[in-house]
């Protein structure tokens, strides 16, 4: 079970709240907190993908001249209550670290199934932050009767990404080829991976 004391009156009287925070002990870092996004992360987070899709072309599909806070914030309010989905935020020493999200599928014919993002701020990674994240959306997804199966995509150039994809129980399901352009004759295959809750 995950315990936060700093939110210790709230997860004992709301069941829900005890699978929405927590403190996960990370690889490299003594805590690891798991908590939901608010809407004052909106900020951190766009600076975040917008560095990762600097830095790290093809790790994250939107480019940075398409990224904008409002985004941010407009998904986080969609998430902040829905039954089949939840955005989380990993910090460290209150300072935010990465960020991950299940965002459901909206037909009535894949409402069985959420979106896995992730995403690790620069700086952080393979300190096992993303494992923590993904680990938590998991444990949250199952305690939901609703929700049955976790896909995702990701790019063959992430192969810390996919490793723990796979060490979590992930699937490889199928690939686009050549579906991400870097540039001239710069192709990335995208990955689709899913796990059955």
């Amino acid at each position: 079970m995950w315990k936060s004391s700093t939110h210790t009156a709230t997860l004992r009287k709301d069941p829900i709240a005890r699978q929405k925070v927590g403190i996960a002990v990370a690889r490299n870092y003594r805590q690891v907190a798991i908590r939901q996004a608010k809407a004052q992360d909106a900020a951190a987070l766009y600076k975040a993908e917008q560095s990762i899709a600097l830095k790290k072309p093809g790790h994250i599909l939107t480019q940075p001249h398409e990224l904008n806070d409002s985004h941010f914030k407009e998904k986080i309010g969609q998430l902040s209550d829905h039954p089949r989905g939840v955005y989380l935020i990993a910090e460290v020493d209150n300072s935010v670290v990465g960020h991950a999200l299940l965002d459901p599928l909206q037909l009535e014919a894949t409402q069985h199934v959420a979106h896995l993002t992730t995403a690790v701020h620069p700086g952080h990674e393979g300190n096992g932050v993303g494992q923590k994240l993904t680990q938590h959306l998991i444990e949250w997804a199952r305690s939901r009767s609703l929700l049955e199966k976790i896909e995702l995509h990701v790019r063959s150039i992430n192969t810390p990404a996919i490793s723990l994809y796979k060490k979590v129980g992930f699937q490889e399901e199928g690939r686009w080829l050549r579906r991400v352009k870097l540039g001239d004759d710069q192709y990335l295959d995208d990955i689709l991976m899913g796990l059955w809750l």
